[in-house]
């Protein structure tokens, strides 16, 4: 039986039993073996007097040697039933007389370290060692030997008494402590009644019953208030399980109101790409539509513009010089529109080549020097000597620098504008820096934000003022993203402005834009081809076309032959030898 998981009432009831049984065990018998050695002690000097006695009667005997006395005196132990022999020694040692019941033997010679008065237990017997004198004189040893029986008896009849003691009390304990272990145990059991009910129930309005007002009591109390606390945090949980719920399922419906919503959007941001996508693909396709007639447009103007300065009508030549600038003007509008939907539709690419940088800075500022002077502003340069060569596309880098120095004359007025060319090394690669600056009116930080976005301006009184659709910026931007470069600005209102372009010397990748379809590309020119330095053999699907071109290569004296498809143009070539 494990005694740890016995119940509490068990508990008590046992504790109570043995701490009473053991504690009476204990003192009855303190008390009983106090009373036997008490008991020895007493039988032991009871028999060493009657040894005095019997050794003083028998001296006078010994003396005499009266053997028939000495055995009368020992005789008269009859009356003592405990003493079952005795016997007197000559002082040599020897049996003088003896005295014994049934048939008990005693020693036929006394030890001699015996021989002194005194006693000692032996074998279940007291034995009792006495001096016979005669006048003073010692003649002898009075040897006696009594059994245990009272001391045994007395033991016994002790030890029963004892049992019954014991057994009425403990009878008496376990009455008492079945009653008495109620005080502990009931508020106890009871405080884990309603536990259990508060566990299986979940029920936390449950409150246990204090009986008594100690530790138990209590006990209840921290048990109570335990409950109210788990009842309102319970309460407040169920309150905000409840909101939560209700939470989620608003959530719920929120993202399946967003995930329908997220869904139109990606409907529509699908259909705004694919009609971005065909817009950039039209545009990028419609390149020869749109430059063509616009083209003969110019080419005819100036035509009429030398015709008409043959013929002295100089009152024509402004008008159609108006001509020329608004369709150069309008050719340049629709080459940007055609070069972004390019870069959108992904189909431009770097053309890569190495040239010299001076040679291309000298190119550019020859062609805007005009532009520079429009608005009488001064024009600086800065170029090291030998900045050397570039690896890149020069058609971008021109475009890119005419952009932004076109921008600086445009914005300035009496000012100056600056451009340094500078080579440097930065984390292990060669850069060239070009840095364009002007004294115009500057930018706000607010129109930095937008200033590389499409078709946006910073202001739309500077697009009324200055004109321009915004896109210069925006694809030179593009195209320093093309060739792994970085663009900068630096400007306030009314400061001017410094715009700085760092392109790497070495193109990353060498990019070829695909040959157009019909395009042929022949390495070796056929032996039997002669050609005529006079003869020029124009094809074009387009007759103001091949008309403007043949008309204008006939004033140069060149002989034109023009066909107006590649199989007659074939035709022509082989017959003309153009």
């Amino acid at each position: 039986m494990n005694l740890q998981n016995l119940s509490i009432k068990r508990k008590l009831m046992l504790i109570t039993m043995l701490t009473s049984s053991a504690a009476l065990i204990l003192s009855s018998v303190s008390f009983l073996i106090y009373d036997l050695i008490s008991f020895r002690r007493q039988l032991s000097q009871d028999l060493m007097t009657q040894a005095e006695i019997i050794g003083f009667n028998s001296g006078a005997a010994m003396a005499f040697k009266d053997e028939a006395a000495a055995t009368a005196t020992l005789s008269a132990l009859k009356a003592k039933d405990d003493i079952v022999a005795a016997a007197l020694y000559s002082p040599e040692g020897k049996v003088f007389a003896n005295y014994s019941q049934g048939d008990k033997r005693l020693p036929s010679s006394l030890p001699s370290h015996l021989q002194e008065n005194g006693y000692r237990f032996e074998g279940g017997y007291l034995q009792v060692f006495q001096k016979v004198t005669m006048n003073g004189e010692r003649v002898g040893t009075l040897y006696m030997l009594s059994d245990m029986r009272q001391w045994n008896l007395r033991a016994k009849r002790y030890t029963g008494i004892i049992v019954i003691v014991v057994l009425i009390c403990s009878s008496l304990a376990l009455l008492l402590s079945s009653r008495l272990q109620k005080l502990i145990s009931k508020p106890v059991l009871h405080l884990e009644d309603t536990m259990r009910m508060v566990s299986s129930n979940k029920n936390y309005e449950i409150r246990a019953t204090r009986f008594y007002g100690d530790e138990i009591g209590r006990l209840i109390d921290g048990f109570n208030t335990m409950l109210s606390e788990i009842q309102l945090r319970d309460s407040a949980l169920q309150r905000a399980n409840n909101e939560l719920q209700t939470s989620t399922h608003e959530l719920e419906v929120e993202i399946i109101h967003r995930k329908r919503t997220q869904d139109e959007l990606l409907t529509a941001k699908q259909a705004a790409e694919q009609a971005s996508r065909a817009k950039s693909a039209f545009l990028a396709n419609m390149s020869h539509e749109l430059r063509t007639p616009l083209n003969a447009v110019i080419g005819y103007s100036e035509m009429l513009e030398e015709e008409v300065q043959d013929s002295g009508k100089i009152s024509n030549i402004r008008d159609l010089q108006k001509i020329q600038a608004a369709g150069k003007h309008l050719l340049a509008l629709i080459n940007d529109v055609l070069d972004l939907s390019k870069i959108e539709a992904g189909k431009m690419q770097l053309h890569i080549e190495v040239f010299e940088i001076q040679d291309l800075i000298g190119e550019i500022v020859t062609t805007l020097t005009p532009a520079i002077g429009k608005n009488e502003n001064a024009f600086q340069l800065r170029m090291p000597k030998e900045i050397g060569t570039m690896r890149g596309d020069v058609t971008k880098v021109r475009q890119i620098l005419l952009n932004l120095l076109s921008n600086a004359c445009k914005f300035t007025d009496h000012g100056s504008i600056s451009l340094e060319v500078d080579r440097l090394r930065t984390a292990g690669q060669d850069w060239i820096r070009l840095r364009v600056g002007d004294t115009g009116i500057g930018i706000s930080t607010e129109q930095q934000g937008n200033l590389f976005q499409e078709f946006t301006q910073a202001d739309i009184s500077i697009s009324r003022k200055y004109g321009g659709t915004g896109l210069g910026l925006a694809i030179s931007h593009r195209f320093v993203q093309m060739m792994k470069g970085r663009i900068m600005v630096e400007s306030a209102p009314g400061q001017g402005a410094v715009f700085t372009v760092d392109l790497p010397v070495q193109a990353a990748a060498e990019q070829i834009e695909p040959m157009q379809p019909g395009e042929t590309v022949s390495s070796e020119a056929s032996p039997e081809v002669k050609t005529r330095g006079d003869t020029i053999l124009v094809i074009d699907d387009d007759t103001a076309v091949r008309d403007l071109m043949s008309r204008s290569l006939t004033k140069l004296g060149f002989h034109v032959v023009a066909a107006a498809g590649g199989e007659e143009g074939l035709r022509l070539a082989n017959s003309d030898h153009p």
